[in-house]
């Protein structure tokens, strides 16, 4: 495995589902991390946003 694309990866995807879940938009995320495709952006942040909201969080309410 390549040391420099793993860190590179792991700095776009944490950059694209932090700056998602402010607001940011997908044109804004895709010319930082120059992507070219938005599939890619919707990759990072639905993993990265998996456990928003998601039903088990009504569980700390109980």
């Amino acid at each position: 495995m390549n040391e420099n694309k793993s860190a590179a990866h792991s700095l776009r995807s944490g950059l694209s589902t932090s700056t998602a879940m402010m607001g940011m938009t997908d044109i804004a995320i895709m010319k930082q991390t120059e992507q070219k495709m938005r599939e890619m952006v919707d990759r990072y942040v639905q993993a990265g946003t998996r456990y928003k909201n998601n039903a088990s969080s009504i569980l700390k309410n109980i």
